[in-house]
């Protein structure tokens, strides 16, 4: 009986003992759950957020009753969730090294990774998931933790229209791109930047008018933004309103006087206003801001290549070539300024070096057969033309110079006069039979034929309609006509232009202005 309540006295001591413990645990935790509280009033940066999260750790881990535990909870990912967006402000608003990018995006994770764990329903977490996904290319982790941030934000305008419009960046359906930035401007009408996505938006899918008034809207909102100044030059350039272009890139220099994408873009303007010297002014200021600039190069060596000065130009494109090797782009460009240069048997070489990349470039298989009517090589052009055809049918160049050759060629196994025809009247029909080297092949199609009535109708209006340097060549298609006799190319031996040195001279030859035109030169 003794030794009973002996027992029972211990057990009562025991519990006594452990409900103090409690008691003292709470107490414990409570105090660093008041610590951390008073910490986070008064944070200012990240130091004092990790102390608030090591206190709001402690407090959990000390012991909390259930309310202070719930609190201590959302304090901890509220604070997790504030901290990301400080890390993200580094990693997103200033240039950070790759490495260190990468640590702090894993790092940004982490937190909020952690803080969804507390609570799934933070919506600012799921956003800056989103973003941070974004950042790394994965679109789809990104979208779906944007849907969760559109779905948590229904009463929160500003929030929701941020997520919206990060959605619709990632989105790929056009239709679904734009009805969310549709709403996210419903919710935001004031945000400059929600407008500026919008319009750029446009701009992308060719909507040029659309795309202007958005961009006017978010200057009237915000009119010292350079950017949104020169992306409305770049909607007014493609529109064709040039003046007004021209206005908005001197607004975006004068408020960022170190763009070389602006001196850029005006150069394209003035080049296209014809004021040439203006436009090299530009395009040069360009390379002094960013020496490297791909498309700075390419419209400093198209303006030297305009002006003559083909060594030049092929200098710009060659330190391109360098860097880019690859890039059918620039290989194009080479190519076309070899032909200007008169050294068609390297722009056939380039032009192949785009061909062994992508052997269906339409852009360079024409203008590889074009190179083959400089060396003589029809056969071949022949070739090259029916190609490019097959991937851009309705090139008006490429149907018009195959008909020229198919009507003209000195070699009778290469004439077709029925296909000339055809081809010839398909480039008229593309260029509105407005253009009279085209109503010049057509005549030329027609006298192969036979109908050199038709052929004589045809070419009194290329005559017609051609400029001053062609109405002499034009001209004498037309006597040929007229005396039955229909015309024939005058082509180079395929030899002539070897080596590159010895080539002639083309261009005195009066006739050789209407092969240029014919090839689209």
């Amino acid at each position: 009986m003794v030794r009973l309540m002996l027992w029972r006295w211990l057990l009562c001591i025991t519990a006594v003992l452990a409900t103090s413990a409690t008691l003292a645990a709470d107490e414990n935790g409570q105090a660093l759950l008041d610590k951390a509280t008073e910490t986070k009033l008064s944070a200012e940066n990240i130091a004092d957020l990790n102390e608030v999260i090591k206190l709001c750790e402690g407090a959990i881990k000390a012991g909390l009753d259930e309310g202070n535990k719930k609190f201590a909870n959302e304090l901890l990912a509220s604070t997790l969730t504030q901290r990301a967006e400080f890390i993200c402000l580094e990693l997103f608003d200033r240039p950070v090294a790759p490495k260190r990018g990468r640590a702090l995006v894993q790092m940004a994770l982490s937190d909020l990774e952690q803080t969804l764990a507390i609570d799934s329903e933070q919506a600012q977490a799921q956003y800056l998931i989103g973003r941070l996904y974004a950042h790394l290319g994965e679109s789809e982790k990104a979208l779906k933790a944007l849907d969760k941030a559109v779905s948590l934000t229904e009463h929160e305008p500003a929030a929701r229209s941020k997520a919206l419009v990060l959605r619709a960046n990632l989105k790929k359906d056009p239709a679904e791109r734009l009805a969310d930035y549709d709403q996210a401007i419903k919710l935001s009408p004031h945000d400059a930047d929600v407008l500026r996505f919008r319009g750029m938006f446009h701009l992308t899918q060719n909507h040029f008018e659309p795309a202007i008034a958005d961009l006017d809207a978010a200057i009237g909102l915000d009119p010292k933004d350079a950017d949104t100044y020169e992306a409305r030059g770049i909607a007014q350039s493609l529109a064709q309103k040039y003046d007004e272009a021209m206005e908005s890139f001197n607004k975006a220099i004068e408020l960022e006087p170190n763009s070389p994408a602006a001196y850029t873009h005006r150069a394209r303007v003035r080049a296209i206003k014809g004021d040439a010297p203006a436009a090299l002014q530009d395009v040069e200021q360009a390379l002094k801001l960013q020496p490297g600039s791909v498309q700075a190069l390419q419209l400093h060596a198209m303006l030297l290549g305009s002006a003559g000065k083909f060594e030049q130009a092929l200098a710009d494109l060659n330190v391109l070539r360098q860097a880019m090797p690859d890039n059918s782009e620039v290989l194009l460009q080479i190519a076309l300024l070899y032909q200007a240069n008169k050294q068609p048997q390297k722009a056939v070489a380039t032009y192949g070096d785009v061909l062994l990349a992508d052997p269906n470039n339409a852009s360079a298989l024409r203008g590889r057969a074009d190179a083959f009517l400089s060396v003589g090589k029809q056969a071949d052009a022949i070739h090259d033309y029916e190609d490019a055809l097959k991937g851009d049918p309705n090139n008006s160049g490429a149907l018009n110079n195959l008909a020229w050759v198919l009507a003209t060629s000195p070699e009778d196994e290469l004439r077709n006069g029925k296909r000339a025809i055809e081809l010839a009247k398909q480039a008229c029909e593309v260029t509105e039979y407005k253009q009279a080297h085209i109503l010049s092949t057509l005549a030329a199609g027609y006298a192969e034929t036979g109908d050199f009535e038709t052929a004589i109708t045809w070419s009194k209006k290329a005559v017609e309609l051609g400029a001053e340097q062609l109405k002499e060549q034009l001209a004498k298609e037309l006597e040929s006509y007229q005396l039955q006799k229909p015309w024939r190319e005058a082509v180079p031996p395929g030899d002539a232009l070897t080596p590159e040195s010895s080539k002639p001279e083309q261009g005195d030859d009066p006739e050789d202005a209407v092969r240029q035109a014919k090839r689209g030169s």
